[in-house]
């Protein structure tokens, strides 16, 4: 295999990474990695001696696993240090490229971005924001579900402005990390930096806004900021997993300025659609797919981008590793377990709704809600831990399906059954009958 196939599987092991952990966490122990030798059995992979022995003892599991899900086939993970390896292989390498260029990404971008019915307008508006920021679409609110393309969109309106206006300053960020990075600058006396770090760009762009709401102080600071900057006639552009109007305990006076502009939602792709993803994807991954097998995998893999995107990444390992090209029944064989574990996955958790919806007498839609009465708050517990350990799911997977902003409470959920169960015996009992049912 060359070095750039190599460096393929290495970025989609840190997309797949991205879904699970922070940003900091997967820049600080993952991104540092390198692929460096694959066979039938093993992959190898390299990190830096301070990172090797953290990555092997705590997230070694989870890594071999995604690796393994990217290759095809379940195979032996060998970390060795960079130092280890340099010296019995190689020479060192040059640098890799800054940390500006990963972030962001050149991949994405308008002329990569498949526009159909369920996107054009959010494309359109994107990319008149990044043709003339601050004229039109100020601040520009981006909404869908995860996977269809919002992060990609954000991305590109980066990599345009980065080549029509090189002067400009511009910064992408998370709501997670302007949070955290508020919260440090309370912790150092730092506040004076940290606004005007924010206050003092050209163009802001947040991803996943929705994790600021129900935090007071962040909302009050972020609130500030956006005013500062509408009024300086710079551009924002945020991104949510829903409407300003359905995001929980945001305050109404930034849900109001959400709105000064253009709000506009991505939908979930439809067939026509997905064809031409996965046809445009497969293409920039370096191999074609014949129609036959782009329309097998447009019908049958249905919700979002990340599972296209997904199912590519498996085909592509296979064809490196065996040297095959993919018609329909190699893709049928190869995708067989793909789309069994996620019919497998949808059908358990609709078996668990039933069962808490029977149980609880309370419906799935108010397990989804955000009333927080006891008796909704046992169901809704209840059903996230039984997801939890009866599906592959993430924990930030399972928040989505309730509308929860993040994974926290999923975390807390779980631990609120365990505390009950060790606290009763019988609830432990109808609990582990439970998932021996929809095992």
């Amino acid at each position: 295999m060359t070095e750039k196939e190599f460096s393929q599987i290495r970025g989609f092991v840190l997309e797949e990474m991205k879904k699970i952990y922070s940003s900091p966490t997967v820049s600080l122990w993952f991104e540092p990695m390198k692929v460096v030798a694959l066979d039938d059995k093993s992959v190898t992979v390299t990190l830096p001696q301070n990172r090797k022995s953290f990555v092997e003892a705590q997230y070694y599991d989870i890594l071999r696993e995604k690796l393994s899900e990217i290759i095809g086939f379940k195979a032996e993970l060998v970390l060795i240090s960079e130092e280890e390896y340099f010296e019995t292989y190689i020479e060192p390498e040059k640098e890799p490229e800054s940390a500006y260029k990963m972030r962001f990404n050149p991949d994405y971008t308008f002329e990569n971005f498949v526009v159909g019915k369920s996107n054009q307008l959010a494309q359109s508006a994107s990319l008149a924001v990044a043709n003339d920021p601050a004229k039109l679409n100020n601040p520009l609110f981006l909404y869908g579900n995860s996977g269809l393309g919002k992060t990609h969109l954000l991305f590109a309106i980066v990599n345009r402005i980065r080549e029509t206006h090189p002067n400009f300053n511009i910064l992408y960020v998370t709501g997670e990390e302007f949070l955290n990075e508020l919260i440090e600058s309370l912790a150092k006396k730092r506040s004076v930096a940290f606004r005007e770090k924010y206050r003092n760009l050209d163009v802001l762009l947040v991803d996943d806004i929705q994790f600021i709401a129900g935090k007071l102080t962040v909302q009050e600071e972020f609130f500030h900021t956006f005013d500062t900057l509408f009024k300086m006639n710079k551009q924002i552009i945020l991104a949510s997993d829903r409407a300003p109007k359905d995001i929980d305990n945001l305050e109404d006076r930034l849900k109001s300025r959400f709105v000064m502009g253009l709000v506009t939602d991505i939908q979930p792709p439809d067939l026509d659609l997905r064809v031409a993803i996965f046809k445009r994807k497969s293409i920039d991954m370096g191999f074609d797919l014949d129609s036959s097998v782009l329309y097998f995998l447009a019908r049958n893999i249905t919700t979002n981008i990340r599972q296209i995107e997904g199912s590519l990444k498996k085909l592509r390992a296979y064809t490196l590793v065996t040297g095959q090209r993919v018609d329909y029944n190699v893709a049928k064989a190869v995708l067989s377990d793909f789309f069994a574990n996620a019919k497998s996955e949808e059908s358990t958790i609709d078996r668990i709704f039933e069962y808490t919806e029977k149980r609880y007498g309370i419906t799935k839609d108010e397990m989804k809600s955000s009333k927080r009465n006891a008796d909704i708050a046992a169901a809704r517990h209840t059903t996230m831990y039984l997801i939890r350990k009866t599906t592959n799911l993430s924990q930030s997977s399972i928040a989505k399906i309730f509308n929860k902003k993040d994974h926290t409470t999923v975390i807390n959920s779980i631990s609120t059954v365990e505390r009950k169960m060790l606290n009763d015996p019988g609830f432990e009992r109808e609990i582990k009958q439970a998932i021996a049912s929809l095992i």
